[in-house]
């Protein structure tokens, strides 16, 4: 079971290390990102959809401890 998390690094408990710790985000495409992508270059908004991949408003946020590297949880987008 994963931490509730929000979209920017957060103060948890790790669940692995059981240290006091800010999370690290790694931003990730998604199978929705992939598809609003697709619309958009379909749809001759090509600029557009390489900006989904640039940006963190269409990809989950996945937060890992610093620490020893454990995932801690994802927010969706």
């Amino acid at each position: 079971m994963s931490t509730p998390v929000g979209p920017e690094p957060c103060n948890v408990v790790c669940p692995g290390c059981h240290q006091q710790v800010t999370t690290r985000i790694e931003p990730k495409a998604t199978t929705k990102t992939h598809i609003i992508a697709l619309i958009m270059c379909l749809t001759c908004c090509w600029p557009c959809a390489c900006c989904l991949y640039c940006t963190q408003c269409a990809r989950n946020a996945d937060h890992h401890c610093p620490s020893c590297n454990a995932f801690i949880g994802t927010y969706e987008r």
